[in-house]
């Protein structure tokens, strides 16, 4: 017998789109799974577009929307205004590729790791997170890492 309650939740997406020329998003069905729980773990089940992008198109952004000249591995945005009759968005998540790819020696990662915990960071920025102060950093990182199974000790922040 279906459970009552999971047919009154909402439907949600999570899509994986690419900018200019990157062609696929790589692992993205293992990235589905672990979004949507993590999603639901943070009680923020509704739809998120991720976007693997250049590092121009994301310095541009960066540019644009923070006034910080530089490409950064991750930016996210909130949606706060709904499209009647559309699905509920949670927000958006760009991602530089080849920053990722950079920065995933740093971290003791490989690309997979190391795209999967900017994934993370997004969407926990999507559920409310944010790291300017140094003690929300630290709930923030702590958080990123008790999702990743990760020591927050043995990460560099």
């Amino acid at each position: 017998m279906p459970d009552p309650a999971s047919s009154k939740r909402k439907k949600y997406s999570i899509d994986f789109l690419c900018e200019g020329s990157i062609k696929s998003f790589p692992w993205k069905d293992k990235f589905e799974s672990m979004a949507r729980r993590l999603l639901k773990e943070e009680g923020t089940e509704k739809s998120v577009n991720i976007v693997l992008c250049s590092d121009e198109f994301v310095r541009e952004m960066n540019k644009n929307y923070r006034k910080l000249d530089k490409v950064t591995d991750v930016l996210s945005f909130e949606w706060h205004d709904e499209i009647p009759g559309a699905e509920e968005m949670l927000g958006e998540i760009y991602i530089a590729r080849d920053q990722v790819k950079r920065q995933a020696p740093e971290y003791g990662n490989t690309f997979f790791a190391e795209l999967k915990r900017v994934i993370v960071h997004g969407l926990l920025h999507l559920s409310g997170y944010d790291h300017i102060k140094a003690a929300d950093r630290k709930v923030m990182r702590a958080r990123e890492c008790e999702f990743l199974g990760l020591d927050p000790y043995k990460e560099k922040t």
